[in-house]
């Protein structure tokens, strides 16, 4: 889906996403934020989406997207519906 950060980063905003077994109350992620859905559609393969990433560093691709990356994957999204 594509979602939209709707709140600035926060320590344990819900301890409860991605719980520690081993520590009830608390996230093994506890650096996050606050989310709202843009658009739910499917869950794109990542050998749809690579070629479209241009700031590839190894195995991993950097966070920071152009705007055309982003009109990119944002049209794949449109088309897995």
């Amino acid at each position: 889906g594509i979602f939209e950060a709707s709140s600035f980063g926060g320590s344990n905003i819900d301890p409860t996403a991605w719980e520690d077994k081993k520590c009830k109350g608390e996230s093994r992620f506890p650096a996050q934020v606050r989310i709202r859905i843009r658009k739910l559609c499917k869950a794109l393969e990542e050998d749809s989406f690579r070629p479209v990433l241009h700031h590839y560093d190894g195995p991993k691709f950097r966070l920071e997207l152009s705007v055309l990356e982003t009109l990119e994957l944002l049209d794949l999204c449109e088309q897995a519906g």
